[in-house]
Parts: structure tokens; C-alpha cells; sequence
């Protein structure tokens, strides 16, 4: 799986979020993932799947079947917060604080460690398994 920015949004997506015009331009957490493995997963465009990182971490978020992503390969944005592992968190904003739009983060998926030559965190890239929520 890989990370990477949605156009839409603006830096970790709080600000975009926050925003009532803003936030409706993209108003799902999703992953990415190619028809071939989608049909091998039992998954279908627009339903809820797990995906589930090598450490144990899991994000329940919608799928959205295209061939923008190879075959073995699946892309999610890194926009969103509020949601762990399929559970709301809305409860824990401050009254008034909390944003229009929730989801997942997808750094919970992935796995610790860093570039050993640049020292720069490496949550770009790693394993994952989906399963139909």
C-alpha cells in the first residue's frame, strides 16, 4: 500500500475538514484498489473493507474499486483523522471543535521505521491484507 495527497485537501486535511464548502469535495475516507483485487478480496466500489497493517493496526474505510492502481497496489489519501480502527471518535473533540468530515487515518496501517540514509520517516509504503468489513 502507499499514502498521498487528495488535491482537494489542504495539508493533513484538518483545515479542508473543518471547512463546511470545503469539506464536501471529498467526504469519505477510501482506499484505492485495482478490479482484479477487489474481485479476489469479494469486495465491490463502495463498500466498507478492513485494511489491516503488517503491526497489527487496522482502518475500516470504503472501497473504491479503479484501475488507477496496478494490480497488488492499493493508495490511500492521508487526509483524515477521527475514526480508529472503525471506531467514531467525535465524542473526544471539544464541544464545537469538530470537524464536518471523519475517517481513518491511514498511518495506523503502516508500519514504524525510516530511511536509514536520509533518516526521514517512512510512512509511504508498506504491507497490507483487505477483507470485506
Amino acid at each position: 500500500m502507499t499514502s498521498g495527497r487528495l488535491v482537494e485537501y489542504e495539508g493533513g486535511g484538518d483545515e479542508t475538514r473543518s471547512n463546511p464548502w470545503l469539506a464536501e469535495l471529498q467526504q469519505q475516507m477510501f482506499v484505492e484498489i485495482n478490479p482484479a483485487d477487489a474481485n479476489n478480496a469479494g469486495v465491490k466500489h463502495g463498500e466498507q473493507v478492513w485494511v489491516e497493517g503488517p503491526e497489527g493496526g487496522k482502518i475500516k474505510v470504503m472501497a473504491f474499486v479503479t484501475n488507477r492502481v496496478g494490480r497488488g497496489l492499493v493508495f490511500m489519501p492521508f487526509h483524515f483523522a477521527g475514526h480508529y480502527q472503525g471506531k467514531d471518535l467525535r465524542n473526544k473533540y471539544p464541544e464545537g471543535c469538530d470537524p464536518y468530515i471523519l475517517g481513518e487515518s491511514c498511518n495506523t496501517v503502516f508500519t514504524y521505521g525510516y530511511d536509514s540514509v536520509t533518516a526521514m520517516q517512512e510512512t509511504k509504503v508498506s504491507l497490507c491484507r483487505l477483507q470485506k468489513a
